[in-house]
């Protein structure tokens, strides 16, 4: 494939002045490889923690740059294909990370083996894989230290193959950087880690001229999903919901309180990701409930 970008364009910090690892037209297919979160670090069963570098954590390919992206406009990413690489999986969990707090005394690492598409986690329990991508991200112009800035890390379910996720474009270009593929989502990043894996990812990226909406947006088997990050679950919640309600209002065709019986109603609310920094929630809806379909 022509637009391919291999893990060798890692990076452990975003650099604004970074050149593009590909550049890529609107509507382009681009096949990338992704370190697992450890960049390689967790070579047997039961590594000493303290053999790990922390400064080598979530290596993220990119950035690719979309010749047409400006700013004011939306990213749609849709994952075609997840594919890993290698036969096993690599988990971290101990007090320091997460909200594990005192249920584990110190740090532990454990690497599992995949067979026949499942985590062989023992002789009896043998886990299907779901693969998902935990790190999707476009270059903003300023870097913000709010708790809604969670540095692109999504960790939902929902982002897997077949999904589009909606991103905003800040800049020019766009500058997106992909991380942190997961063989299943598990609790996901209430505790520390889940079933880190190398991958290749591929990915259809196509630009939304001019159009502005609540990101990051995922719509996946005929459901749309709000995301949102914040210091707590209730600002995390009600910023999800904020984002619904306003995609459910849009058109004019829905007011506010309609919109929100009819979340009352059917909406799936899920913690994507429980870190120390800041809570992501998402607020999931069937897109047939959309006065009109969003994003178009």
């Amino acid at each position: 494939m022509k637009n391919f970008v291999t893990s060798e364009r890692a990076v452990f910090k975003m650099d604004k002045s970074a050149e593009p690892a590909i550049t890529v037209k609107d509507g382009s297919v681009v096949k990338i490889k992704t370190k697992d979160y450890f960049n390689g670090q967790i070579q047997n069963k039961q590594l000493q923690y303290g053999d790990l570098d922390w400064k080598q954590f979530s290596p993220t390919t990119g950035p690719i740059y979309i010749e047409e992206a400006r700013s004011g406009d939306l990213l749609a990413v849709t994952i075609e294909k997840i594919e890993l690489l290698g036969t096993e999986v690599f988990l971290l969990n101990g007090p320091n990370v997460g909200i594990t707090d005192d249920l584990l005394t110190s740090n532990f690492t454990r690497c599992y083996k995949v067979r026949e598409n499942r985590i062989m986690y023992s002789d009896e329990i043998h886990i299907p894989i779901t693969k998902t991508i935990g790190l999707l991200r476009t270059e903003g112009l300023l870097t913000s230290k709010s708790p809604a800035n969670n540095d692109g890390l999504l960790d939902s379910s929902e982002i897997t193959e077949g999904a589009t996720i909606f991103l905003p474009v800040e800049k020019q270009g766009a500058s997106l950087y992909i991380g942190n593929v997961r063989a299943t989502a598990g609790f996901g990043k209430t505790t520390t880690t889940s079933a880190e894996a190398p991958a290749e990812i591929t990915l259809r990226l196509q630009i939304l001229k001019n159009r502005t909406a609540p990101t990051p947006t995922i719509i996946h088997d005929n459901h749309l999903i709000c995301l949102a990050s914040d210091l707590t679950i209730e600002k995390a919640a009600k910023k999800a919901m904020q984002n619904m309600i306003t995609l459910l209002t849009e058109s004019d065709k829905m007011i506010t309180e309609d919109a929100m019986f009819l979340l009352s109603l059917q909406a799936e609310f899920q913690v994507c990701n429980m870190g120390k920094s800041n809570i992501t929630t998402s607020i999931k809806l069937p897109l047939d409930y959309f006065p009109e379909m969003p994003f178009l």
